[in-house]
């Protein structure tokens, strides 16, 4: 029979109404209590937004593989052609052929954990309390950490690598390194010198429409004024005078990233430009992070959750450029 008990909180005047023969007394019993309660709090999870998340903003991330795979194929081609002026009755005609290469991406399964007390899951049910949805936020969070650290930097032990490391995407040094002393001219010019030279190793076929700067010498750009007696900053000048803009006529993005700040060769800054586009560079996640079923663990009622992505695969090297500040 159920053993209905009202509570009058005398400070706030609310009351709250709950079974006192209703009792949590194993994980089995927490689990059906949770269950209910998950719910809710996967939609509460869900809608948690981190601002200092970023990697979504610089890496095309592709979610369309199947959840099962190891890793990920597919097939690059180059094309081998020319032609020349012959006779009518000719025969050497220059033949046209085709080179393909397979290439696979390795994914990687994860997961983490958060969990709740039978004695927490007590409180909650008598106090009629939601359970606190804190830790299977910061569950999400560690995903997302986890992510974005491979991301820009890939993984060691599993031989992968992120956009900031890339070994086979061109490097040098940059001519003017000490921004706060240079002028504004110099500094443009030390950026559209990084445009041109995927412009030209590209044979004028790609120009990056993003580039990327460590936060300290984006704040230079942003307050730094582009001539003595002008209120027009280095920033805005160069969004108006840049290779990429001048032609495609679309805005070349500029960003700040903190990972570019000792991102280079010794721990010096590093500058990136790139072509944002999935068929130049892609992370491929075929099973973003997901809760599984509560189960009963011990005294607890344990949360397992799964994903699997893998590092930053950068398919066409020459549309990419780095610039250490050496």
């Amino acid at each position: 029979m159920p053993m209905l008990v009202t509570v009058t909180d005398h400070n706030t005047g609310q009351s709250y109404t709950y079974d006192a023969g209703r009792h949590i007394d194993t994980a089995d019993d927490g689990l059906g209590f949770f269950v209910s309660q998950l719910s809710n709090l996967e939609q509460k999870i869900y809608e948690v937004k981190y601002r200092h998340i970023v990697y979504q903003e610089y890496i095309p991330i592709d979610t369309s593989d199947p959840e099962w795979v190891d890793e990920v194929t597919y097939i690059s081609y180059d094309a081998v052609t020319s032609g020349k002026f012959v006779g009518a009755s000719a025969s050497d005609l220059p033949r046209s052929d085709i080179e393909s290469q397979k290439n696979t991406i390795p994914v990687f399964y994860g997961g983490n954990s958060y969990g709740y007390s039978l004695d927490e899951l007590r409180k909650s049910q008598q106090l009629r309390i939601p359970v606190d949805a804190t830790k299977g936020k910061m569950s999400f969070r560690g995903f997302q950490e986890h992510a974005q650290e491979v991301a820009f930097f890939g993984d060691d032990e599993r031989d992968i690598t992120g956009l900031i490391n890339n070994p086979n995407v061109p490097l040098d040094n940059a001519i003017i390194t000490d921004w706060e002393a240079a002028t504004g001219q110099e500094i443009v010019s030390e950026m559209n010198g990084q445009l041109r030279s995927v412009w030209k190793n590209t044979a004028n076929s790609q120009i990056p429409d993003t580039q990327l700067l460590s936060s300290d010498r984006w704040a230079i750009i942003t307050e730094k004024k582009m001539d003595t007696g002008t209120d027009t900053t280095v920033l805005e000048y160069y969004k108006k005078n840049n290779l990429f803009t001048s032609r495609t006529n679309q805005p070349l993005d500029i960003k700040p990233l903190l990972e570019l700040e000792e991102g280079g060769v010794g721990g010096v800054d590093r500058m990136i430009a790139y072509v944002r586009d999935p068929e130049v560079l892609t992370m491929r996640m075929p099973m973003p992070w997901r809760s599984l079923t509560p189960q009963p663990d011990g005294l607890t009622v344990l949360v397992p959750a799964e994903y699997k992505f893998g590092g930053v695969e950068i398919r066409y090297p020459v549309a990419a450029h780095y610039r250490d500040f050496q």
